[in-house]
């Protein structure tokens, strides 16, 4: 009899530590970005956090905030690195001195004429064949896992701009290389994110935002800048998605890990085709609103088109002199795999399952979940 009850006593007491077991709080990860809260790529965000946390047996929960309501998008490196947030947006360019790299890699934004093949270009680059990188943002604690290029970069002005001319003096949104092209339009460049640009127009700080031409209703640019040109001045490579913090990777399971990678081909490709429909879109829409979109005189349009061809000798010197380890090495290589991108996507396809598909197969399978 004694022995029984023992036994049910036993049986209680491990009944209990399973219960335990299982009620355990899943793992929390705290995500920060600066996005407007309208902004397209945040549903996509949501969508993503929903289906790693499924996957992960609901172990994982993701804790988001958009619009820089926990940290602004010059502070989110850091409030990754300093355990603020355990993951985030990161924009080099608001940090420059901080992540040369990442911003190096951004002067090649004119170049990015397909945004599909830039983003496969800098997604294989940065998780593998740029040690650089990879070391830039161990500096914050923090372990890269997705980018995308974004859709063409256009000029939002307040004012009708179409000649060189028109653009002498006055005061335009310029953040890497295109700040530099600024100062070859005789404009004069103004480094501000792209949500403190609505701000800037509106105090007249601004003559022209710079952004995609979705900015007139994801920014609200629409409301103060009612002149768009649509001469596309190449897409900026210089927004990382999703980072996570390396001491946080470190505390998951294999499982947690796996299930927060695999689904990061999904998140990647529909937020550049949400780019893509919503550039069509917007231009539709707010043209009925009174927006004028149109194509600038032609020679500006050949002028930015050369001074992107020259531009990449100019990267490459501004590289050396941020002390960038072999730069013409980094831009050698992303010009190969510029190559591979677009072999790869004439080959199988441009819809956004098989972009997918090929993100999956080319560069997330070998991300080593194990370590």
């Amino acid at each position: 009899m004694k022995v029984r009850t023992l036994t049910a006593a036993g049986a209680f007491v491990l009944a209990c530590g399973i219960g335990a077991a299982y009620a355990a709080d899943p793992v929390k990860i705290i995500y920060a970005n600066y996005l407007n809260p309208k902004h397209i790529t945040n549903p996509v965000l949501v969508k993503y956090f929903q289906n790693v946390e499924r996957d992960s047996k609901n172990t994982l929960k993701f804790e988001y905030h958009f619009g820089s309501s926990l940290l602004s998008g010059k502070d989110i490196p850091g409030g990754v690195r300093d355990g603020i947030a355990d993951a985030g947006y990161f924009v080099g360019a608001y940090i420059p001195a901080e992540m040369p790299v990442d911003n190096y890699l951004a002067e090649f934004s004119l170049l990015n004429d397909e945004p599909l093949v830039m983003t496969g270009v800098l997604n294989e680059l940065e998780l593998f064949n740029c040690p650089q990188c990879v070391a830039e943002f161990k500096k914050f604690n923090t372990k890269f896992l997705a980018t995308y290029a974004l859709t063409p970069y256009v000029y939002h002005c307040k004012t009708e701009l179409k000649t060189l001319a028109d653009f002498k003096g006055k005061r335009v949104r310029g953040i890497s290389a295109y700040a530099d092209l600024a100062r070859e339009l005789g404009a004069v460049p103004v480094n501000v994110s792209p949500d403190a640009a609505y701000e800037a127009l509106d105090r007249g700080v601004i003559d022209c935002a710079l952004h995609s031409a979705a900015a007139q209703k994801a920014r609200s640019y629409g409301e103060r800048a009612k002149f768009v040109i649509l001469d596309p001045l190449g897409g900026f490579l210089g927004a990382s998605l999703f980072n996570l913090r390396i001491e946080k990777w470190n505390a998951l399971t294999v499982e947690q890990r796996k299930a927060i990678v695999d689904h990061l081909p999904e998140l990647v490709s529909e937020s550049v085709f949400n780019y893509i429909e919503e550039d069509k879109g917007i231009i539709e829409e707010y043209t009925k609103k009174g927006t004028k979109f149109y194509k600038a005189d032609p020679a500006f349009s050949k002028f930015v088109e050369n001074f992107a061809v020259k531009y990449t000798e100019t990267a490459v010197k501004k590289g050396e002199k941020a002390g960038i380890k072999d730069p013409q090495k980094i831009a050698d290589e992303l010009k190969r795999l510029a190559v591979k991108w677009r072999g790869l996507l004439e080959k199988n396809g441009k819809d956004q399952k098989t972009f997918a598909r090929l993100l999956r197969e080319e560069i997330y399978s070998k991300v080593d979940v194990k370590n």
